[in-house]
């Protein structure tokens, strides 16, 4: 240790009130008041450490490569969204008066329109979502694009990469994006398959170029699949074996989407693969004329830096305010901001039925303690939680007085409102609904529910560090 009057010391102390009073400056400006309190508490008790971490991912930057290519991608996407916008059928919605608000959310937000003539299906596990896709890229003519957070080669999904391969043998485009750190581990085995004739784009690829380093948690965390422009799937399911890490199962679902909003899956996959290979794709080819599939009312909902405000996090609180009779979400990790804490509560106190369906445990220790400090208030406001004991479960589904239903790959935390890349459905009919109620039955009938009284019994140790992990909830 260095004397407290030394040259060395005093410098150090002088850097630490330098950051500290720095601090007070720069956090707080466009940052909500709880992500700026969590980072001035780190940055107080901890100057040197938080500094670097402040630095690290502190701020939702992007590479400038990348936000000059966000730039302009609103101006080179617009032949494709105007193309969009003069699709038929444009959506009716039907809905009760009480969803009002919400479907006037839907329409102004100008990126994509509602579209009527859907028909959406429900795929629960990888062995039946990877044996339809093998079927449907076996009948690819034109293309089949991906786009999985995580894709890896294994036993589970080799079977689709050998389709993939099959398909470019006979002249069929297969382009695929993963994001470069949530497929890390099998990147090399995926960049292989350039010399098949796949195109890889890796999504926020990790540089060290001043040009093109971004903050190291940037995420591509999309799931979807387009094929010939008629046929998508979406959800919460990566492109992996669902037992990839030891000791522990994920449960997912897949949507199988057909009709016209599969033109808007197509347009999120343009505008990522343009942002990662400078090409864009917007021929006729790629955006066919829609055929009416069903009677599926829906739209398509991307989030992520390139999307500047948080769309699928302001739906979420709208779908918690309409609800009159029930509100059910389903999601891995719940680390929830204020309103949507406070919109919860509200919803419970007046009567709505509000249930939380979790896992039990989580693959991140940290965002398990902080989840559960947010129970005890959940529960003393009347909303009821179930926690899966044995699967990871993984789904991402909300629905709303069994009439809306909102599913993808969002997650309910910061990381999902905020940082990550992330895509939604919006789907307007009662008979989706009641599909996605059935598989939510499913997994309530696995899980325990919660209560109040065991709950609050817990070691006085775990409610300790709960509540210091809360404390890193604007951050995670």
């Amino acid at each position: 240790m260095f004397a407290l009057d030394s040259p060395v010391a005093q410098l150090y102390v002088l850097l630490e009130w330098t950051i500290r009073l720095g601090a007070l400056f720069i956090v707080p400006m466009r940052r909500p008041p709880t992500a700026a309190t969590a980072w001035l508490l780190l940055l107080f008790f901890l100057p040197i450490v938080g500094l670097v971490m402040y630095l690290l991912i502190g701020r939702p930057r992007l590479s400038r490569d990348r936000s000059e290519k966000i730039a302009r991608l609103a101006h080179t996407l617009r032949p494709i969204t105007d193309r969009l916008a003069s699709v038929e059928p444009q959506g009716s919605g039907n809905l009760p008066a009480r969803f009002a608000a919400v479907d006037q959310m839907v329409r102004r937000w100008r990126q994509f329109p509602l579209f009527d003539g859907n028909r959406i299906g429900l795929l629960d596990s990888m062995d039946a979502f990877a044996a339809e896709l093998i079927c449907e890229i076996d009948q690819a003519r034109h293309h089949v694009h991906l786009t999985f957070y995580i894709a890896v080669i294994d036993t589970a999904t080799r079977g689709v990469f050998d389709a993939l391969e099959r398909a470019v043998a006979r002249g069929v485009a297969v382009r695929l994006i993963v994001d470069d750190f949530g497929s890390k581990e099998g990147m090399r085995e995926i960049k292989a398959l350039a010399r098949l004739g796949i195109e890889v784009g890796q999504a926020f690829p990790r540089s060290k170029l001043p040009r093109k380093s971004a903050r190291f948690d940037l995420r591509n965390h999309r799931k979807l699949v387009v094929i010939d422009g008629r046929l998508g799937y979406a959800g919460s399911m990566n492109l992996v074996d669902p037992e990839f890490r030891p000791g522990r199962v994920y449960e997912d679902v897949m949507m199988r989407i057909e009709g016209p909003v599969v033109l808007e899956l197509q347009a999120v996959f343009a505008g990522d693969w343009h942002l990662e290979t400078g090409m864009l794709l917007d021929t006729e080819s790629h955006f066919p004329a829609p055929r009416t599939a069903g009677h599926e009312s829906c739209i398509g909902l991307p989030s992520g830096p390139e999307y500047p405000e948080p769309l699928l996090q302001q739906l979420l609180l709208g779908l918690i305010h309409a609800a009159t009779e029930r509100i059910e979400i389903v999601t891995p990790y719940f680390v929830p901001d204020e309103s949507t804490l406070d919109a919860l509560k509200a919803a419970a106190r007046r009567g709505v039925h509000c249930e939380l369906i979790l896992p039990e445990t989580l693959d991140h220790p940290l965002v398990q303690l902080a989840q559960e400090s947010y129970f005890d208030e959940l529960l003393d406001a009347g909303v009821c939680i179930r926690r899966h004991p044995t699967r990871l479960l993984h789904t991402k589904i909300t629905l709303c007085d069994g009439r809306l239903s909102l599913v993808g790959s969002a997650n309910l935390d910061v990381r999902s409102s905020l940082i990550n890349a992330e895509l939604g459905v919006l789907c307007y009919s009662s008979e989706t609904a009641a599909r996605f109620a059935d598989q939510i039955e499913v997994y309530r009938r696995a899980c325990r529910q919660l209560h109040a009284g065991p709950w609050a019994e817990r070691a006085r140790g775990r409610i300790l560090l709960q509540n210091i992990a809360r404390l890193t909830s604007p951050l995670l």
